[in-house]
């Protein structure tokens, strides 16, 4: 009898020994993803994600191609001149930043900020301002789950 209780603790240390490395690798996944653009330009990656394991926090990132629309304003809010417009194609990205988890699940809002006028400047009695934005192939990442979108865009603002 004191052997085949051996036996049964071995069987049932082994079993969660088993489970253990399985749940370890198990892979994390969106449960909800959203891409959309902020009332200041900015692209906002949310999610939902479970599987991330027993952490209390991990990395996330998001990037995207954005294409911005910036122009000159005059005093009258008008656009005087054709000219006194740019648009600006460039890859803009956040993180990694760290993400909270709760029980593997993660439910994180990044923003990623829109690419900046360059060098574009308006002559004196303008304002430069920032009329649109469109963001393109989007990545958001959480821990080893990743998701993919867009196009979104926002704007004027």
């Amino acid at each position: 009898m004191k052997l085949r209780s051996s036996g049964m603790l071995v069987l049932v240390v082994t079993g969660l020994l088993a489970f253990g490395a399985a749940t370890a690798f198990a892979a994390a996944n969106f449960k909800s993803v959203s891409f959309s653009v902020n009332n200041q330009g900015q692209l906002v990656c949310s999610g939902d994600v479970s599987g991330l394991g027993n952490v209390s926090t991990t990395p996330a990132t998001c990037s995207a191609t954005a294409t911005a629309v910036y122009q000159c304003i005059n005093n009258g809010g008008h656009n005087p001149s054709a000219g006194n417009k740019t648009t600006v194609t460039a890859p803009v990205s956040t993180g990694p930043v760290p993400v909270n988890v709760h029980n593997g699940r993660a439910q994180p809002n990044i923003t990623v900020n829109p690419p900046g006028p360059g060098s574009f400047s308006c002559p004196s009695g303008q304002t430069l301002t920032f009329i649109s934005v469109t963001y393109t192939d989007i990545t958001f990442t959480v821990g080893d789950a990743t998701a993919t979108g867009g196009p979104v865009s926002g704007g004027p603002f």
